[in-house]
């Protein structure tokens, strides 16, 4: 009863906290591009496509710090009126008032990250889309520039272009493969088709023999064909999946989808213990404040160590594991 009670308090105030971040991030979007609009002459249809194409972003933001702001303040309100008080006299453990905020949590993890897997890639790639008509008047096409792989135990693959076809394979062309074994394969064209590379009028160069010719040789490539998007932002779960097989800069953006999206249990989990410690109401929207900015600073320094490589994919979790050893700390100490 009192666990429904609490769910009923949270809900009000996380519904009015995401329409809140919502109105703040979409409004951070239409400022930064406003000189953009105004150059650009942007009509009004594409400014609304723009800010409809951001919406899964903006709940991503949204949906976890919504509710920090509504655990908060639902706790709030209960040390002001005397509630929270009153709870606690009645012999009633804090970490009974945990279970609530955590299945709301688990809830709203489960829905950022289906939203960060396959509704958000879609709806960036149109954005990132209309953004480039917009600047340039043409929308870009899939061609891969410089594309470098090194899928594991087979070497590294490079292609000078890659151009998609409409059989879900690519045209190569200037093919450069390093074996393991040191072999060098170089092609001038050839074409990638299911999970291989094939190389025609290909060239065969190995440490101490001469160069053999072979008309074509099929190479093993672990991957399908996965056409260019503008960022790995825009690619939908399953492709970043496969990607991240063969191309080690795709495995940190796999990583933080997961991350961010379990990061919404961890960052509740915080704030329920923070708010039941609380005694004076008014610290409540401090702890927002510190809460929000403590987890942007590690999120943002996770992906500048990994773009730096000092620390690998698994980096994208540096907050998650902070907060949630925060959380437990705070919990043992509610007993």
């Amino acid at each position: 009863m009192l666990q429904r009670y609490l769910l009923r308090e949270i809900l009000t105030p996380y519904l009015l906290g995401t329409l809140l971040f919502i109105g703040l991030v979409t409004t951070d979007l239409l400022s930064s591009l406003s000189g953009v609009f105004l150059s650009k002459g942007t009509s009004w249809l594409q400014i609304g496509e723009l800010v409809l194409y951001r919406m899964p972003y903006t709940l991503g933001v949204a949906l976890p710090l919504g509710l920090v702001f509504a655990i908060l303040v639902a706790l709030a309100r209960w040390i002001r009126d005397s509630e929270l008080k009153a709870v606690l006299a009645a012999g009633i453990s804090p970490i009974h008032l945990l279970k609530p905020i955590l299945a709301l949590a688990v809830a709203v993890a489960a829905l950022a990250w289906v939203n960060a897997g396959w509704i958000k890639p879609e709806a960036q790639a149109r954005y990132d889309d209309l953004i480039y008509e917009i600047y340039y008047g043409h929308v870009p096409s899939g061609v891969l520039t410089n594309a470098a792989y090194a899928p594991r135990g087979l070497g590294v693959y490079y292609a000078r272009r890659i151009y998609p076809d409409d059989e879900g394979g690519g045209r190569l062309e200037g093919v450069r493969v390093v074996t393991p074994d040191g072999v060098v394969w170089s092609a001038n064209e050839g074409y990638w088709k299911d999970a291989s590379w094939v190389l025609k009028d290909a060239w065969r160069t190995a440490a101490g023999a001469r160069p053999e010719y072979w008309d074509t040789v099929p190479l093993p490539f672990p991957s399908r064909f996965v056409e260019k998007k503008t960022s790995y932002e825009s690619l939908p779960m399953p492709e970043l999946v496969e990607l991240a097989r063969v191309d080690p800069a795709a495995r940190f953006p796999l990583e933080r989808r997961h991350a961010d999206a379990v990061g919404v249990i961890a960052l509740a989990w915080l704030a329920g213990v923070i708010g039941l410690s609380l005694r004076e109401s008014a610290w409540a929207f401090a702890a927002v404040v510190l809460l929000i900015f403590a987890y942007y600073v590690l999120w943002t320094l996770a992906a500048q160590l990994s773009r730096y490589a000092v620390i690998g994919p698994y980096g994208a979790w540096l907050a998650d594991i902070i907060f949630f050893a925060a959380a437990l700390a705070g919990t043992r100490r509610l007993r």
